[in-house]
């Protein structure tokens, strides 16, 4: 990569989400998701997180990995259970069949009321003109960065749809990629999917310009079982035919693509999620970007700090070609926070130079670097 070249590589955080409003704070969402519950089902969120006083009212990912974790394992051994080779356990052990298609129901229940959570939140919250009064700035240097770059990377880890709905409006479906690939309608209905599939993507499109990575998934990903595939509808195809609630009430075999809460790094060797992780992996160690802008990121995730470690090892000078944005109002903060990263890369230094605690609308251009001669 010469001096010369712009390859920008934008990692979004939860603090993107949060800059268009206060509604995606993940505070926010465990008071309102916790608030919403009824009858019983406080008691069984309760006892999934090992009882009342593990229950955090601060950080609903804490929460609702146990719900994941707990809805995963009951689907898994409800299958076995079912399966030729659980039934013959059942007689040879004399055991009661425990008919867990009521408890998988139950906790399904909890895990559609978080995601029916985050639907009301985007719908709510992300709006063009939204977007435009509380990012403008922000999205005007994206704009201008992608634009003007042969290649560019963007890495988003909220699986809100803000980034995908910025890129499509300001960038535009002609120079960019997901990786998903229209194949006709989903079975027994007129609605338009399409099929994550990167080499049909493609062989069809060619290279496009810019790459938009889902690290944790969005919300408008789906794994179809029936077809062992990963699907996409648009999101207004997803609020006007109500897709969510008919996936629950119809029984579609669908099951939304995102990761939350715990377990991330194992999850990450899951199928999408592997594809976009393994390109971040590539990407870094490679040096195939000069510039890397990170935006809103909270640097709790081991298995991204990583990679942006392994990229920061592998250039001449990680001081011109990195910048670090967030919103810290107080001096203590920002120290804080800085001290936090030096911590999380394992680096003894990093400048103030690589920060800026102003918030999204702040963002600068950076010179760049380029990578380390390789050795002999």
């Amino acid at each position: 990569m010469s001096t010369g070249t712009h390859i920008p590589l934008f990692l979004f955080g939860n603090g993107l989400s949060m800059a268009l409003s206060p509604e995606f704070s993940l505070k926010t969402i465990t008071s309102k998701f916790i608030a919403g519950l009824e009858g019983d089902e406080k008691d069984y969120l309760c006892e999934l997180c090992g009882g009342e006083e593990n229950l955090s009212f601060d950080d609903f990912e804490l929460n609702f990995s146990m719900i994941d974790d707990a809805y995963g394992n009951l689907r898994k051994y409800r299958k076995f259970i079912d399966s030729s080779a659980g039934k013959t356990l059942l007689n040879k052990f004399k055991l009661i069949n425990p008919n867990l298609q009521q408890h998988e129901k139950i906790i399904k229940s909890l895990y559609d009321k978080y995601v029916f959570q985050i639907l009301s939140l985007i719908h709510g919250n992300v709006t063009q003109k939204g977007i435009q009064e509380k990012l403008g700035g922000f999205t005007s240097f994206l704009s201008t960065q992608l634009n003007k770059s042969k290649k560019g990377y963007v890495f988003t880890l909220n699986y809100d749809l803000l980034a995908e709905t910025i890129l499509l409006e300001n960038i535009g479906s002609d120079k960019l990629t997901d990786f998903c690939a229209s194949a006709n309608v989903f079975k027994g209905t007129g609605i338009r999917k399409f099929d994550f599939d990167p080499a049909m993507n493609e062989s069809r499109h060619g290279e496009i310009n810019i790459e938009l990575h889902h690290l944790h998934g969005s919300l408008s990903l789906f794994y179809d079982y029936n077809r062992n595939k990963v699907i996409k509808f648009k999101s207004e195809d997803i609020f006007t035919n109500d897709i969510y609630n008919k996936i629950h009430d119809e029984n579609w075999t669908l099951y939304p693509a995102i990761i939350t809460g715990g377990g991330k790094s194992t999850k990450m060797t899951e199928y999408p999620f592997e594809f976009y992780h393994r390109n971040l992996k590539d990407n870094s160690t490679y040096v195939k970007y000069n510039k890397l802008f990170i935006v809103g990121y909270s640097f709790r995730d081991e298995h991204i700090n990583e990679l942006i470690k392994r990229w920061i090892d592998k250039v001449e000078d990680y001081n011109k070609g990195s910048l670090i944005v967030d919103y810290k109002s107080t001096e203590s903060e920002q120290k804080d926070f800085m001290e936090m990263v030096k911590i999380q890369l394992k680096k003894k230094s990093f400048p103030s130079s690589c920060f800026e605690f102003r918030g999204v609308n702040f963002i600068y251009d950076i010179e760049g670097t380029i990578a380390k001669p390789m050795k002999k």
